[in-house]
């Protein structure tokens, strides 16, 4: 009789058995296989700082305000110059009546170049907030595709526009610009995902592309270029006279 139920018992355990194997089958087969994570991954830090909209459209207006105040600037400073000159013409160089006529052009030139570096600090004052605000959303944007993509760690990498340059100039600048990242799968590269996350975070550009790090210093430098070449050949000018 015992022999009877155990028999009963395999011939109604056995049909559920299999039939339960053949519903995990699918399962497990409609089940996707988890990509590999990368560990390691590269993002073009270049790339993702002149995409942000932050460079893109509000620096292009710092640019062109500064731009239009150091125009301004080198205006002043060659009137500043043609007053020199003509006092030069009325007056012996040397004299007492020279250095009271140019005293106050003089005052006047050490105070236009005080005013300009005065606003290259303020522009720098003002650049600091904004690229604070690009380096933060590229931070959150790499934080989270590196966690979608199981990465531990990201490089940056630069990437050298090869218009104009011929490939081997280009490979030795890149090698000189990554350090000590040397090669990278393909697939490393995180790029194009961090920037499509980015213009989540941030926003899409509206205008034109330019760089965030150097813009600044490019416009203050032209401008603070000009107006010491104005004061510098205001002073050969006296000296030539003086001799």
């Amino acid at each position: 009789m015992k022999k009877f139920y155990l028999g009963l018992f395999l011939m109604l355990v056995t049909p559920l058995a299999a039939f339960a194997q053949q519903a995990q089958q699918p399962a497990a087969a409609a089940a996707p296989a988890r990509t590999p994570a990368l560990i390691v991954a590269v993002v073009d830090l270049p790339a993702l700082i002149k995409a942000h909209p932050v460079t893109v459209d509000e620096v292009p207006m710092l640019q062109e305000q500064f731009k239009k105040e150091a125009f301004e600037a080198q205006k002043t400073q060659q009137n500043y110059q043609k007053e020199m000159e003509k006092v030069s013409r009325e007056y012996d160089i040397g004299t007492p009546q020279f250095e009271e006529a140019v005293r106050p052009i003089k005052d006047g030139m050490r105070q236009l170049e005080a005013q300009m570096q005065d606003k290259q600090a303020e522009m720098q004052n003002r650049l600091v907030p904004l690229q604070y605000k690009v380096y933060s959303d590229i931070q959150k944007a790499v934080e989270k595709v590196a966690y979608e993509k199981r990465a531990y760690i990201v490089h940056a990498k630069v990437k050298v526009d090869r218009t104009g340059v011929s490939e081997e100039l280009a490979a030795v600048r890149e090698a000189d610009a990554n350090g000590s990242l040397v090669w990278n799968r393909p697939e490393c590269d995180i790029t194009e995902d961090v920037k499509a996350v980015l213009y989540q975070i941030a926003g899409t550009p509206k205008g034109g592309t330019q760089s965030l790090n150097s813009l600044a210093a490019q416009a203050a430098g032209a401008a603070q270029q000009s107006a010491g070449n104005q004061q510098r050949a205001a002073n050969r000018n006296t000296t030539d006279r003086l001799n």
